[in-house]
């Protein structure tokens, strides 16, 4: 029988497993393995039901409310997101009269409107943006509390052309980030409401 010499061979399989031991200790200070299973955020918007939802308002009776949707495209859970306007920009200028506010939740108690919430894996969840009663003004749909004072306009006008810039937040996932556009038809039968960048549809009220 002939004698094989395993020496170099052994050496050779002892530094490749060396090398990639070492290679899987350092992805994992660096944080590699966790990002690649990370949650990630992801904003939504389609012209049509459940994103454009006609309904009631204790207030104002029937009105659109248009929502963007919220989603974990993640592995892990997204906790404490929260959703926010940032800024509006009215026919092609930013509104220095509109300061960035909190968003509602939709879908939970009005107890819970505004309390952070945590997206599991696959999880969507919409947000609450703006109500149109129609012939009347866009309004955004945040805090209705009498002691809630913003000092600002949560008004817009319905037949300009408005641009909504919105984030959501995160404890452990990077923010989120989208613009929605909204006008209302002059006949105010029908809205046109898009993410910024994407081809404009028109919805009918009450459709």
């Amino acid at each position: 029988m002939v004698a094989i010499e395993w020496g170099p061979v052994g050496v050779w399989v002892s530094a490749v497993a060396t090398f990639v031991a070492a290679l899987v200790a350092l992805l994992a200070s660096t944080g590699a393995f966790d990002r690649r299973r990370a949650p990630r955020l992801r904003l939504t918007f389609e012209q049509t039901e459940p994103w454009c939802r006609p309904g009631t308002h204790p207030v104002h009776g029937d009105v659109l409310w248009v929502r963007v949707g919220v989603e974990n495209v993640g592995q892990q859970p997204a906790r404490g997101c929260v959703g926010r306007l940032s800024g509006i920009t009215t026919d092609g200028a930013a509104r220095a009269d509109v300061d960035p506010i909190q968003l509602r939740w939709a879908g939970v108690p009005p107890a819970r409107f505004f309390e952070p919430v945590d997206l599991r894996r696959g999880q969507r969840e919409f947000v609450n943006v703006l109500y149109l009663r129609q012939g009347a003004r866009w309004r955004i749909v945040t805090f209705e509390d009498p002691d809630f004072i913003p000092g600002f306009t949560t008004e817009i006008a319905a037949d300009e052309h408005h641009v909504l810039h919105l984030a959501v937040f995160a404890d452990n996932a990077d923010t989120a980030t989208t613009s929605l556009a909204v006008k209302v038809g002059g006949d105010e039968r029908s809205i046109v409401a898009h993410l910024a960048g994407r081809p404009p549809r028109t919805h009918e009220i009450g459709a």
